[in-house]
């Protein structure tokens, strides 16, 4: 059994989605609210809870979304009456919303999105999943390290980063066990390839790479091995 939470500003709309789908097999609906403020935790701790929200009238339906799943971390959200512009679809999407429908979905498309929805499955316009598929390349993108990154060998990059934790040389060497005069013939390599002056440079480089110690060594790892003994996670 689904149990459905209808949030909707206007009265009739709500009582008429109420209505449309009480008599659908494995669907209960438990409320029909105004505000998503009314969602109680209690109302809301229901196995396969899913919030049908209305987002139209809405004047920040993302900041709404987010409320109400920080309130209730089990509910599942569909937004109805979302526009078609991949600017809503993705902020919707970065809020953890479960589902999308625009003003043109059917009733029975409503019913399928709820189901897949509370199968955990995602069920989008071609339009929504071609936006979120792009916006899954670009937040990649911006994680994946950079052609400098992958010049640099195993103990630069582990010097870099420490270079970026604020540690001097003589730190850096006890650290690392190897001699001061290795660890700044390293910080020379590594300002060199990057093409960067000075240490702060340096730092400030190893952060905008959104890189932590294990990462950047593994992807210098990677790089090194020959492809036949590269290891997939």
């Amino acid at each position: 059994m689904v149990d459905l939470i209808i949030v909707a500003a206007t009265r009739f709309y709500r009582e008429g989605l109420a209505l449309a789908l009480k008599d659908v097999d494995g669907f209960e609906v438990i409320a029909a609210l105004a505000r998503t403020e009314e969602v109680e935790p209690d109302l809301a701790a229901h196995n396969h809870g899913v919030v049908l929200l209305d987002v139209a009238d809405l004047p920040d339906g993302p900041s709404a979304v987010i409320s109400l799943r920080t309130r209730n971390p089990g509910l599942q959200v569909i937004a109805l009456g979302l526009s078609q512009l991949e600017y809503d679809i993705v902020a919707y999407a970065e809020t953890g919303t479960a589902g999308y429908l625009t003003r043109d979905h059917s009733i029975s498309e409503l019913v399928r999105t709820i189901e897949s929805v509370a199968n955990g499955e995602l069920r989008c316009s071609p339009r929504a999943a071609a936006a979120l598929s792009r916006r899954v390349a670009e937040l990649s993108a911006e994680l994946q390290p950079s052609s400098h990154a992958r010049l640099l060998s195993r103990r630069e990059a582990e010097v870099a980063v420490l270079l970026e934790q604020g540690l001097s040389n003589q730190e850096i060497s006890r650290q690392l066990c190897i001699a001061l005069a290795t660890v700044k013939n390293h910080v020379h390599n590594i300002l060199d390839k990057l093409g960067l002056r000075g240490r702060a440079a340096a730092a400030a480089w190893v952060r905008q790479q959104h890189l932590d110690h294990s990462a950047l060594i593994r992807s210098t790892l990677h790089q090194a091995l020959p492809s036949g003994n590269r290891s997939h996670p």
